[in-house]
């Protein structure tokens, strides 16, 4: 056990992690305490099992080969990710980071086998929401995304302590700067490779389908990674795009997540800046990526032809046979026609605003006026 414990340091308590930034950042409101506490009650709770988990599946996983180099799903939130991986994610030859996984990162090589069950017919008696999809019920066993993992670890590099002390949002997620520090971004490939090695461990090998969002903006550190990666970069209107984060910030991050209160104005600046840093820093990067494992997607084009496109990106990044998947595909997308969009109208005065500083990216894509559906 001394032998183990000496390999486990301080950096990987998450509790000095989460004091050291609400120290730093501070501007925590008052009514917000009661999510502080249960960040908190949450890292308490994980240590045993983190430490469990170290001495016991650590070694297995360092040793663990990545045999193929994943694909991931890149583009600015609410552009239409999360229905792209789990469509794809219907072909089973495919791992993927579940919300299991994500909500229990240091339980589930432990409990999986026999708690998920048990603990869906919990969510789905007490009617548990995610409101991030419009309040439907939260699913196990749908795809995560990996930087919610790293902020349920504690972790220093998820881009998503931005969402809990939104005040340094934009320090926090424009990682161009943060990645200009060389000790920074040694230590954040070293947990970033780690998660990899985790995921590929605990799906038995099978290659990696991952959509995270901050990744757009990473594309340089995932192929020092992981050079022969696939990328699928997928794209929206921004208009709809902003709407769809305003009603997300106004309804899921400023109630699960942030520790401050925000003005209107506030998370309107938030969302027009992060959207243009984050589609300049995919633009000026994408060329790194080899033609052949690069290829972009319209969303409004996904929405219309899912099968067409579908095909279409894995012919292109010459993925294993779609004919094979082709059935649990069909069932997967009858499923999400069930899903009912964010409704909301649209305020004139906030649409100019908008397409006035997102220009360029409305006429570089060739986008129609916006949707009064989200």
């Amino acid at each position: 056990m001394k032998k183990y414990m000496k390999k486990f340091c301080f950096r990987d308590i998450a509790i000095i992690e989460l004091t050291s930034r609400v120290l730093k950042n501070g501007g925590i409101s008052f009514t917000r305490l009661h999510i502080l506490f249960a960040y908190y009650l949450k890292l308490i709770f994980s240590i045993p099992s983190k430490i469990l988990q170290f001495v016991f599946y650590s070694s297995k996983i360092k040793k663990t080969v990545i045999e193929k180099d994943p694909v991931f799903i890149i583009g600015h939130y609410r552009s239409g990710t999360t229905y792209l991986q789990k469509l794809m994610a219907s072909d089973k030859r495919f791992g993927i980071l579940t919300n299991f996984t994500m909500l229990f990162p240091y339980s589930n090589l432990f409990i999986e086998h026999w708690a998920k069950q048990i603990m869906q017919q919990l969510v789905n008696t007490l009617k548990i929401k995610n409101y991030f999809f419009n309040n439907d019920i939260v699913q196990l066993n749908e795809p995560a995304e990996e930087d919610h993992l790293l902020i349920n670890k504690g972790s220093a590099y998820s881009a998503y302590w931005s969402f809990i002390f939104p005040k340094h949002f934009k320090e926090a997620m424009k990682e161009a700067q943060q990645f200009s520090d060389k000790n920074y971004c040694k230590q954040w490939k070293e947990e970033y490779l780690n998660i990899i090695q985790f995921l590929t461990f605990k799906n038995k090998g099978q290659q990696l389908l991952l959509k995270n969002p901050p990744n757009t903006g990473r594309i340089k550190y995932l192929l020092e990674l992981f050079p022969n990666a696939k990328f699928i970069y997928i794209y929206r209107n921004p208009v709809d795009v902003f709407y769809s984060m305003k009603n997300i910030w106004c309804n899921a991050i400023l109630k699960l997540y942030c520790l401050s209160n925000l003005s209107e104005a506030e998370i309107d600046e938030i969302i027009l800046d992060h959207f243009a840093y984050l589609v300049d820093q995919y633009e000026k990067d994408k060329h790194m990526i080899p033609c052949e494992n690069l290829i972009e997607v319209k969303y409004e084009e996904l929405e219309k032809d899912p099968l067409k496109v579908i095909r279409r990106i894995y012919k292109n990044l010459n993925l294993p046979e779609f004919e094979t998947t082709k059935s649990d595909f069909l069932m997967q997308l009858k499923k999400e026609k069930l899903y009912m969009k964010f409704k909301h109208h649209i305020n004139k005065e906030d649409s100019k605003k908008v397409e006035q500083r997102l220009r360029k990216y409305i006429q570089q894509w060739n986008c129609k006026p916006a949707e009064l559906i989200m």
